[in-house]
């Protein structure tokens, strides 16, 4: 890529990501302090609006820029296209087993693939790095505040929205947003169930065939 061009590209993230930001602040601002009373009808109907449009905006950003930036859109993943294992035939390793903490989540990138690993004693497991529900990584991004979650009753939970799916099988035992989630998560809970009214369901997660060879995680990935 050209210097140009990338210029030319973050200018564009830039521009449009500030404008969004602008909108979604903007919104917010109306609709909790709408200004003269007799207008309050008026800010609140003008506020909702800027607040939807901000979020559609960035929505539409990240789903046209986001794979050019190597962002995953916040579109579910559909378990009719997971993996089955016997298609598994390209065997990669992803480090000693000392390298993964016991019973939480890493993410490691095999021939471009993320994968999240789960140490469980002596073995490991494998599935796909990113919840089914809207594509964010089960084990949060690096450097957030937000950690992954230890794994409980043989199940991982997604940090964001708190869907939790076997580690053995990867079937989607608690969907997002469940009252306990909400009320513990005011604004990935409560707030993000209404903003994401739409999506509320999460399929079970790709799974990934592991053996254990010299103490290395070896996990087999489809040609």
């Amino acid at each position: 890529m050209s210097i140009g061009l990338a210029i030319v590209g973050m200018s564009i993230l830039g521009t449009w990501g500030a404008f969004t930001i602008a909108m979604i602040a903007g919104g917010i601002i109306l609709i909790a302090a709408p200004g003269d009373i007799e207008t309050t009808s008026s800010g609140l109907a003008g506020g909702l609006f800027l607040l939807i449009a901000g979020l559609i905006s960035g929505g539409a950003m990240q789903t046209v820029l986001g794979p050019l930036l190597g962002i995953d859109p916040p579109l579910p993943l559909k378990a009719k296209d997971n993996i089955p294992h016997d298609k598994m035939k390209v065997w990669e390793n992803a480090g000693s087993i000392r390298n993964f903490p016991e019973g939480v989540v890493k993410e490691v990138r095999l021939r471009t693939v993320r994968v999240a690993i789960i140490r469980v004693g002596e073995t490991a497991h494998a599935l796909g790095a990113l919840c089914p529900h809207v594509r964010l990584p089960i084990g949060s991004f690096p450097g957030m505040p937000l950690k992954p979650e230890k794994i409980r009753d043989d199940c991982v939970m997604c940090p964001f929205h708190g869907a939790r799916f076997d580690i053995t099988t990867g079937k989607a035992v608690t969907q997002p947003f469940t009252s306990e989630f909400n009320a513990a998560h005011p604004f990935l809970g409560r707030l993000q169930s209404k903003i994401l009214f739409w999506n509320k369901g999460a399929e079970d997660i790709q799974t990934y065939p592991v053996k254990i060879e010299n103490e290395n995680v070896i996990v087999g990935l489809p040609r």
